[in-house]
């Protein structure tokens, strides 16, 4: 049979691959190949809404109550989600729609093409396989992909790469602002400053080098070379892991274990790797050197030792052990080296595609290093619709003291882009703002200049690209603000512009859309054609915005995880900080650098914000939850199991602000927590504040308030004492006399009291301390 050939190519360009093989082989010799969708869990629970005529809200409220995970079945929703089950017993409609989606669950629903396979044969296709036209007049196999195999043909995956797509993005930025051409194929590869990156395991974004298993073992091993790179990046594979070779690996080339070698002949084939057979090549050559075999015969030997073939593998160990023994090697040394060739074959791998993935890893690192916000950028732009990785590049590129500007529709691009600033947002990012609707501000703004009032944006912009649930979008990622402008009056903060605008979209919508319909009719009105709200010039340049009750800080962080799928103007969790570092907690981040088996993994602390939140039932029918934890620094999953779900139903909701404790597990590269306890976030005054501390001035204040105050104490009884800081300003020089109440005044301490402390005495009047 033909070999199976995937190469990668950047994603953007894929499709010219494919076009210039379909004209080099002859348009009827090349085809893509099938692929068919099946009816799965949530997809048939929607169709068969649909086809019983149930409005799409209520389908689609029954079909959110299904997890979405691999392989999910309906039958095991309604077993894991006591929501759903509940929902199929007190609606008869749903009942209904989860039977029937049970009988077609499975079956093939429609045809596509599949992601990267082509097939290419030497004579017309039609004369080996049937074809099939798709919906586009795309040509392609009526067999899929193992049938093709099945039947002798070639297939090539042609993959698209996104590490190839950023690497092309950051070389062309480069280009683009600095005039400088990086030539990736001539650089240094001993760059001191890229393998530093390796080094101290800041890899996040670096192609194979990323996961947190890997960034802990390259902090370990500290490669020096680019062949630690290939070795690292063959060894890292669950076999090897579980054999313990990357330990020896790390111990031999740190020196802590003597390398030794059972024959000299074996130093110049295993010296890369310090001793360990990492790799298949390594495995043909020992073959080859020392027991005498052809190339043809090292590589059947490769292969039975790989899928451990024990009738095979005993007439291959008599082959080698004679054939060193011709070459001057005694039978035991043989046999001993056969022995190391079998434990180590089964988990090599091949050098050539090892090292062809750690130059895309140098190259990448490279530019991390060396072009930091042009790679910033260039990363960022490909993964502007991955929230959770957008939210952990953007930690990263604070850390690194990259400056990420908001988006804005007079200065963002489409992509992620490098200014002297650092790195401005994309608009792609934006939900709910489609490609067309970008390019169509982006037109306008090369038209006029510049975009200074929300009606003008509305008149301007062809609202039938940029309609109003995407200009809705924009305001509440911030990226209306630099249209706020004098003509509209001076709005600051951004949360009082942002409920202006927010206020005035219909109205600047329909504004809009008048004019664009009378003058694509060429008409003009008697007064400009604006009706009320047109301004003398008869365009809507300078009509004022409605007035709004200005947002809060909450709401504004709200509307930007709603716009953007993340906090950007801060975080909620962000004004605990000070208190979680006195708790001890940890951020989510720091959690893939705890070792599961240490002491410190047994009691661990994070605050965050529970961005989603899964009902499940054990086996016994106990109630237990998988929540998703949120925080500055990105998210953790959290599993509550039945004795601290007890405790904490009532705090386990999305968007509560809550402190987790708990173990940290490790399953494959995620770590994750496992809660002991989950309290809302306010707990955290009640554990660590040791008194309420009031700082007050006498005037304005006197007897009424101090009276004020001890009614409130009352109210707020606990068990922690109360100070006051008074500065007495009605005597010569004024005096600060500092004093703890009565033993018997104490407060239970809360976000609330400090508030009411706060409404009697004025803003900034109290802390827990």
């Amino acid at each position: 049979s033909l070999p199976d050939i995937d190469i990668d190519f950047c994603e953007r360009r894929r499709g010219e691959v494919i076009e210039y093989v379909t004209r080099k082989y002859g348009r009827e010799n090349v085809a893509q190949i099938i692929t068919f969708g099946t009816m799965k869990a949530r997809a048939v629970v929607r169709d068969v809404g649909r086809a019983l005529d149930m409005p799409y809200a209520d389908a689609d409220r029954v079909a959110k109550q299904i997890p979405a995970v691999l392989d999910m079945t309906l039958a095991r929703a309604l077993a894991e989600n006591p929501a759903l089950k509940e929902m199929e017993q007190s609606d008869a409609k749903v009942r209904e729609l989860l039977q029937v989606a049970q009988r077609l669950e499975g079956l093939t629903r429609h045809a596509s093409v599949h992601a990267a396979g082509v097939v290419i044969a030497p004579k017309p296709l039609t004369e080996f396989v049937p074809l099939y036209k798709g919906q586009r007049d795309e040509i392609t196999t009526q067999w899929g992909m193992k049938e093709i195999e099945r039947v002798g043909l070639l297939k090539m995956d042609f993959l698209g790469l996104s590490t190839l797509t950023l690497i092309r993005d950051a070389v062309e930025h480069i280009r683009e602002t600095t005039g400088e051409v990086v030539d990736l194929d001539s650089i240094p590869l001993d760059d001191p400053k890229t393998f530093q990156v390796f080094a101290e395991g800041q890899t996040f974004g670096i192609f194979q080098f990323e996961s947190s298993g890997m960034r802990d073992i390259l902090r370990k091993a500290r490669p020096q070379r680019f062949d630690d790179l290939i070795a690292l990046n063959a060894l890292y594979r669950p076999g090897p892991l579980r054999s313990g070779m990357v330990d020896d690996f790390i111990a031999r080339k740190q020196g802590k274990v003597e390398i030794k070698y059972e024959l000299p002949q074996l130093e110049p084939i295993l010296r890369d790797t310090y001793g360990v057979i990492a790799y298949q090549e390594q495995v043909i050559r020992i073959a080859r050197e020392l027991g005498g075999f052809t190339l043809g015969e090292a590589d059947i030997l490769r292969k039975a030792m790989g899928k451990k073939k024990a009738d095979v593998m005993q007439a291959q160990r008599h082959k080698f052990v004679e054939g060193a023994k011709k070459s001057g090697i005694n039978e035991r040394k043989a046999a001993r080296i056969f022995d190391l060739m079998e434990h180590f074959a089964g988990y090599g791998f091949p050098k050539a595609h090892s090292t062809a993935y750690a130059l895309l890893a140098y190259h990448t690192a490279y530019l991390k290093t060396n072009y930091p916000r042009h790679f910033m950028a260039a990363l960022l732009t490909i993964e502007s619709q991955n929230t959770d990785k957008l939210a952990m590049y953007l930690a990263e590129c604070r850390e690194r003291a990259i400056g990420v500007l908001a988006p804005d529709v007079n200065e963002s691009q489409l992509a992620f882009t490098v200014t002297p600033e650092g790195v401005r947002f994309g608009l792609a990012a934006v939900k709910n703002v489609g490609e067309s609707a970008i390019q169509a501000v982006i037109d306008v703004r090369r038209r006029l200049g510049r975009l200074t009032s929300l009606y003008q944006v509305c008149e301007e912009v062809d609202l039938r690209a940029v309609n109003k649930r995407a200009l809705e979008s924009l305001i509440k990622a911030g990226a209306m603000d630099s249209v706020v402008d004098g003509a509209a009056g001076t709005l600051a903060p951004k949360r009082v512009a942002r409920a202006r605008l927010l206020a005035s979209l219909e109205r600047a919508c329909e504004f809009g859309a008048r004019q664009q319909r009378d003058r694509d009719k060429g008409q003009v009105g008697l007064f400009g054609g604006a009706g009320d709200d047109a301004s003398a010039s008869g365009n809507g340049y300078g009509i004022r915005l409605a007035e709004a009750e200005p947002w809060s800080e909450a709401q504004q962080l709200v509307y930007e995880k709603e716009a953007l799928g993340l906090y950007w103007s801060g975080h909620p969790i962000e004004r605990y900080t000070k208190d979680l570092t006195t708790f001890g907690a940890l951020k989510s981040a720091d959690l893939t650098d705890i070792d599961p088996g240490s002491s410190k993994a047994a009691d661990i602390a994070v605050g965050g914000v529970i961005a989603s939140i899964r009902q499940l039932k054990t086996r016994k029918g106990d109630r237990m939850a998988v929540i998703v934890l949120e925080d500055q620094t990105g998210s953790v999953e959290v599993v509550v199991f039945p004795e601290a779900y007890t405790r904490a139903a009532t705090v386990l909701q999305a968007d509560q602000m809550v402190l987790v404790k708990g173990k940290v597990e490790r399953d494959e590269e995620t770590a994750r927590l496992v809660a002991s306890d989950v309290w809302p976030i306010e707990a955290l005054w009640e554990r660590l504040a040791r008194e309420l501390a009031i700082r007050i001035e006498m005037p304005p204040h006197d007897r009424h308030t101090l009276k004020a105050l001890f009614d409130l104490f009352q109210q707020h009884r606990g068990d922690r004492r109360v100070s006051f800081e008074v500065e007495l300003r009605s005597l010569e020089r004024p005096v600060r006399i500092r004093a703890d109440v009565a033993s018997q005044i104490r407060v239970q301490p809360s976000p609330k009291l400090v508030a009411e402390v706060e409404r009697i005495c004025g803003s900034g009047t109290a802390e827990l301390r």
